[in-house]
């Protein structure tokens, strides 16, 4: 978890210009979090219709293909985190991006 938590983290920071990290990471937040709620309702949902033995054969089935989001997208040729950028005026809407000097 560690090791994922750092990548995923500096993944999507590298692109994103510093006045907008907040917002990118309680856009992601909430995406992440929010989706709890809801597989926690269809889990219920699938409990009470199937069983719970077709609702965990469910989840496991599900819980190991979700490796293949990861393995046919993109980030799996990735070598390099994606150019840092910052906008070339003052605040985070201020122009067009431009890269940011180390």
């Amino acid at each position: 978890m560690v090791v994922y938590n750092i990548n995923q983290v500096s993944f999507r920071q590298a692109p994103c210009p510093s006045g907008l990290f907040s917002r990118m990471n309680a856009t992601m937040r909430f995406l992440i979090w929010g989706a709890m709620p809801l597989g926690a309702l269809l889990g219920g949902l699938l409990g009470s219709t199937i069983g719970v033995r077709g609702t965990l054969l469910v989840g496991a089935v599900g819980r190991s293909l979700t490796f293949l989001l990861v393995f046919l997208s993109p980030l799996r040729r990735m070598r390099e985190l994606p150019s840092s950028v910052e906008p070339a005026g003052e605040g985070p809407a201020a122009g067009p991006m431009v890269p940011r000097e180390s």
